[in-house]
């Protein structure tokens, strides 16, 4: 039922029951209803403002209120705070609540104490007037409201935004047509059927549902460790100031990085090949340092020696003298140029090193290995050594991580009209979510909201890491050695792609893009018995086994083309002849469709229509302008304006890519590297 703001009645409150966060005294109330907000705002580019012109408020699957000012909204605020009287919370989900909040923030008074946000301008929830609870539901989901809809199979879909020309200047008085009124109404009828099934996939309620995505396997881990596993051994290795700061230094994500020998050239026939769950993977099946870390002489011979013992997890910090690749022709340096210090007469492919004069860098005992494996060097300083023994995660932790994997793969392959694929969909991110909980920073400062700014705490790091760690059932490092660990599985599979990596083309995270063929037989022989040991696999609905840390084919049929122009930047042209676009910051859909052919993706070509949005915030307004007769102020807002994307190298890669930059190797063939580039 759809009604108009001032027809709305607290009796539609009535029906719904009273539920309790929890046993102790002070704990919220909420009514057992769930509730969602949106507003639809137009740009005033001249002035580069924006103003809302419809609301829309969901209230349980069944009753939509629209009005059309924020003064129709507070009267039905009004009725809702007369209802309730200080005897419970009423939620409301808001899908991107950090939007909505810059708007709200110029029409209400927020103290400190109603905003809870995880960063600046990212509000995870907020509340009014004692009686609403703003909460945010893409940080509860990470996913786009429209990728919500459609993995929680609901029957009001997000509308095409196409269709409703976000460009159209409307205001509080404007006509909308019927299709304008649906589009609005659909994003919170949507969002409330999808709320009301996550929660029923989980076996929540409103008072026990987390507030993110990663909130579900904490609170799962959170239990399995606390259960499972001693506190006070935990409690030994979990990081100090010092040991913290280095951690930090040696983190790194995903290797993603193109070859440069094939930089900024069309490609034909690139396969892809892309690994099983790789953090889970790496969870599961590999060991991690599981006790304090202890100091270490930096004797170069006891760094050595150290290297050889197989249960010793190393962190430290390093200085190269004289450092190069091994071979020009190695196509995929290892050393980031941003995670490295003091450098001196260096040259970066791409923010990789090929080499350096100087450089110190932090980095795991994996990471050093695989150093070793495709540099030289002149001299070795050991700067900082820690050591601390090599064991598997705690049964428990693994328990859960092997649970996820197991509902997962058993629910590969449903239907998307099926109820399943919400439960296939849900155990499908806690999956992914495992390593995202692992590596979240322990000594993360807190943001308060002073005034209408978003203000640090700036609390000192010590101070951080002990209110951090009193509560702690994870030590950080163990998201630290996730990633090293799959890197190295990453760089197994790289050098599987010809010598040197010349047939090695692009690689992301958990994936390899290549060139002819390279077999992963045997690699994934040895894979899949490290996932038989360490309880790695799950069998689908077809009695399929399944193997997490295995190599597949990403299913590129041949023939095609690709191009790429360096990290998170390239395109496939597949048998069809379509393209498929992946640029950061580029919209997938339009983005082929704009660039036309394969033959246009080169430095300089920009993407108008597919190149996103940017955001322009404005703070502390209060301005009074006629328009059509009419009076509207504006108060607090954000303008999303369209955005372009440029192509573009840096001069000092395009140099390299010419080859005009001079490497000189004193033992290396270096016409090997002009061959490779005719």
């Amino acid at each position: 039922m759809l009604i108009k703001a001032e027809e709305f009645s607290p009796e539609y409150l009535r029906q719904y029951q009273i539920i309790k966060k929890g046993k102790k005294k002070g704990s919220k109330s909420y009514i057992d209803l769930i509730t969602a907000f949106d507003i639809e705002t137009s740009r005033l580019a001249d002035i580069e403002q924006s103003v809302m012109y419809i609301w829309q408020y969901q209230i349980g699957k069944h009753l939509t209120v629209i009005g059309r000012t924020w003064e129709q909204f507070f009267e039905m605020i009004e009725k809702i705070r007369s209802y309730i009287d200080g005897r419970f919370w009423l939620v409301t989900y808001v899908h991107n609540l950090s939007y909505e909040f810059q708007f709200l923030k110029g029409v209400y008074d927020f103290e400190t104490d109603e905003v809870f946000a995880t960063d600046s301008r990212k509000v995870l929830k907020c509340t009014m007037f004692d009686c609403i609870e703003f909460r945010c539901s893409y940080m509860l989901t990470n996913l786009s409201l429209a990728q919500f809809l459609k993995k929680m199979n609901v029957k009001d879909q997000k509308l095409s935004g196409d269709e409703f020309n976000y460009q159209k200047v409307r205001f509080p008085w404007t006509e909308l047509n019927e299709y304008e009124i649906n589009y609005c109404i659909n994003d919170v009828k949507g969002l409330t059927e999808a709320l009301y099934k996550a929660l029923m996939v989980d076996g929540d309620t409103l008072a026990t549902v987390p507030l993110t995505a990663t909130g579900y396997v904490r609170r799962d881990m959170k239990a399995s460790m606390r259960a499972g596993y001693n506190f006070k051994q935990l409690q030994e290795m979990l990081p100090d100031k010092d040991i913290y700061i280095l951690l930090r230094e040696a983190f790194r994500g995903g290797n993603t990085m193109s070859n440069r020998y094939y930089t900024d050239q069309i490609v034909e026939n690139v396969r892809s090949a892309d690994m099983v769950s790789s953090y889970p993977a790496s969870l599961l099946t590999r060991k991690y340092p599981m006790t304090r870390f202890c100091l270490e002489s930096t004797d170069i011979n006891n760094f050595k020696a150290l290297l050889k013992r197989k249960n010793e997890a190393l962190l430290m910090r390093l200085a190269f003298e004289d450092i190069e690749l091994k071979n020009i022709l190695i196509g995929d340096p290892y050393i980031p140029k941003d995670k490295c210090r003091n450098m001196r007469s260096f040259t970066n492919s791409n923010g990789r090193i090929i080499r350096a004069a100087y450089l110190e860098i932090s980095l795991t005992d994996i990471d050093f290995r695989i150093i070793r494996s495709m540099y030289s060097w002149k001299a070795l300083k050991v700067i900082t050594l820690y050591s601390a023994a090599y064991h598997r995660l705690p049964l428990c932790f693994r328990q859960t991580v092997q649970q996820y994997y197991k509902v997962k793969t058993e629910l590969k392959g449903v239907s998307e009209d099926s109820e399943e694929y919400a439960y296939y969909m849900k155990n499908k991110e806690k999956l992914n979510s495992c390593y995202g909980m692992c590596v979240e920073d322990p000594a993360k400062d807190s943001i308060d909201f002073i005034d209408g700014d978003f203000v640090p705490q700036d609390k000192p790091v010590e101070e951080l890491l002990k209110a951090h760690n009193k509560h702690a059932f994870l030590a950080y490092q163990w998201g630290v050695w996730c990633t090293a660990w799959s890197r190295y599985a990453l760089q197994e599979g790289i050098d599987l792609c010809g010598d040197y990596a010349i047939d090695f083309v692009y690689c992301d995270t958990d994936s390899v893009k290549y060139i002819g063929d390279v077999d992963f037989s045997k690699l994934n022989e040895k894979r899949e018995q490290l996932a038989i040991d360490n309880g790695a696999t799950a069998v689908d609905r077809d009695g399929e086994v399944h193997y997490m840390g295995v190599y597949e084919d990403e299913g590129y049929k041949l023939p095609n083309r690709f191009a790429t122009m360096g990290a998170k930047k390239y395109v496939l042209e597949d048998e069809t002849g379509k393209l498929h676009i992946t640029i950061a910051g580029v919209n997938k859909r339009k983005g082929g469709e704009e660039l036309g052919k394969l033959e246009n993706f080169k430095e300089g070509f920009i993407f108008e229509k597919a190149g996103g949005t940017e955001s322009i915030f404005n703070d502390g307004i209060y301005q009074k302008i006629n328009i059509e007769g009419h009076d509207l102020i504006i108060t607090d807002n954000v303008v999303i304006k369209d955005s372009i994307y440029t192509l573009g190298i840096t001069q000092e890669y395009r140099d390299i890519l010419n080859g005009l930059i001079d490497i000189k190797y004193s033992d290396h063939d270096i016409a090997g590297y002009y061959k490779v580039k005719q």
